[in-house]
């Protein structure tokens, strides 16, 4: 297809990279392109992720052009890497995860000197780690407009350091742009709490909110507190909601049955969210009788630990859970689909950090297109309330043991009376395609920001 309208993407999060931050960027360049856009993408130079999957990069059609510039980052320069989980399955005592393992004296060196530059970056790193790559991300990208004559720009965050190569951008050519968040900036549950950083921080915010010609965001939530605190500065803001790409999970292959209720979960855990209090509350229910250690399988992909931690593999090992539980490592996208798939149950594990329920975790919509019952360790909020409305599985407390306790047990017993649970997937992809769910469909999104794009620069001519 011609393309007869040209856009800049800003988006450090872009395949090879992977995980959660990825799709909405990577999904918008995919249809806009097959839309009839020509689709320039500013991102970084291959660097380190904890999450990679080249796979991704394979779905992009020819009219979507990547243009990477390098980034100078310490921290992520001596970060300890992340050791491949072994495939492993259930019954096998297994080594899983040793985040810290391996790489001798240097290794040790690395584990010493990251904890101090962690500290160190909260007052250098500013507004988070990407910073290194602005000022050769700006430049590349003032560029790019002036060569291709490119009307109009649209930076994701986060990183939030987009919006600042973006607003640099704007400042040098004038570009219609448009600020998208995924998640709220100085409204973050995760704050550094250093007082002349947030007042800083603040004050970029508000100069992007003033300089952008229109905002997005992904909850209603988020909309309106973007509007209580920037009401004045905002010119338009819309909600385009984060969601799922029906094409990914049409035909999905499933592993053979093995006999085992299965629960999976992909992503990635950090303090504020881990699998522990859930690990804990099925330790207690085997060693009370009342689910069979043999008969389950819980299956983590993604980050288990993060590189340089290993409290929830030592949890695993604590609790003699390592024939229940497997640790899958990093899957490409469509592996992942095939683990999800194949589960029983699908685990949401949620933030438990106050303010966390404005909050929609991506892979709810991935678990909403798989169709399968979902366990929902989560805090009352956005989230929960799409759960409910859709019937879409079990809202527990993720900080009240008891009640993880009895959800697990229900569902436990539930598949004990029937393993061939109903497949709803066919159904709510349909739903996707001309339905209730249609707002969820990564295919739409890209068609109301195009339609956005269209309306900035019709007003400006």
């Amino acid at each position: 297809m011609k393309a007869n309208k040209k856009m800049l993407l800003v988006a450090y999060l872009f395949p090879p990279i992977g995980g959660g931050g990825v799709p909405r960027a990577l999904k918008m360049a995919r249809y806009l392109a097959e839309g009839g856009w020509e689709v320039h993408v500013l991102t970084v130079d291959h660097t380190y992720h904890a999450t990679k999957d080249d796979s991704l990069l394979r779905q992009l059609p020819s009219n979507v052009i990547i243009h990477r510039a390098k980034e100078v980052n310490l921290v992520q320069a001596i970060r300890p890497t992340q050791k491949e989980a072994p495939k492993q399955s259930g019954g096998q005592k297994s080594a899983a995860v040793n985040p810290a393992g391996g790489g001798g004296l240097k290794q040790a060196i690395k584990q010493r000197i990251v904890p101090l530059l962690k500290k160190v970056k909260n007052t250098v790193m500013i507004p988070d780690d990407m910073i290194g790559w602005l000022p050769f991300a700006a430049k590349m990208g003032a560029e790019i407009i002036k060569k291709h004559s490119i009307p109009v720009m649209f930076s994701t965050s986060g990183p939030y350091t987009n919006h600042l190569v973006a607003r640099s951008i704007k400042r040098k050519t004038g570009v219609t742009w448009i600020a998208d968040f995924r998640d709220p900036w100085t409204q973050n549950m995760h704050r550094s709490g250093v007082a002349w950083r947030e007042a800083w921080e603040e004050r970029m915010e508000r100069s992007v909110m003033k300089e952008s010609d229109a905002v997005t965001t992904v909850t209603y939530g988020f909309a309106e507190n973007f509007k209580q605190k920037f009401g004045k500065e905002i010119q338009r803001i819309e909600v385009i909601h984060n969601g799922f790409d029906p094409e990914d999970y049409k035909d999905i292959a499933e592993s053979p049955e093995d006999g085992k209720f299965t629960l999976a979960y992909p992503g990635i855990f950090y303090k504020e969210r881990n699998p522990r209090l859930l690990l804990e509350a099925v330790a207690e229910l085997i060693e009370e009788g009342e689910i069979k250690r043999d008969e389950i399988l819980l299956r983590f992909a993604g980050v288990f630990d993060y590189p340089g931690y290993s409290d929830n593999i030592d949890c695993v090992h604590r609790l003699n859970l390592e024939d229940v539980v497997e640790i899958m490592g990093n899957l490409p996208h469509k592996e992942a689909l095939v683990m999800m798939k194949s589960a029983d149950v699908l685990m949401l594990i949620g933030d438990t950090a106050p303010g966390s329920g404005v909050y929609i975790p991506g892979k709810l919509y991935e678990y909403m297109a798989i169709g399968h019952p979902i366990l929902a360790l989560s805090v009352e909020g956005e989230s929960t309330k799409i759960i409910r409305k859709f019937e879409l599985g079990q809202v527990v407390d993720p900080l009240n043991k008891a009640e993880i306790k009895r959800a697990f047990l229900t569902m436990y017993e539930q598949w004990k009376k029937n393993p061939k649970q109903k497949d709803r997937a066919a159904e709510m992809l349909r739903r996707a395609e001309e339905g209730d769910l249609a707002i969820y469909n990564r295919q739409v999104q890209a068609r109301m920001l195009g339609e956005l794009m269209d309306e900035l620069l019709t007003a400006k001519r």
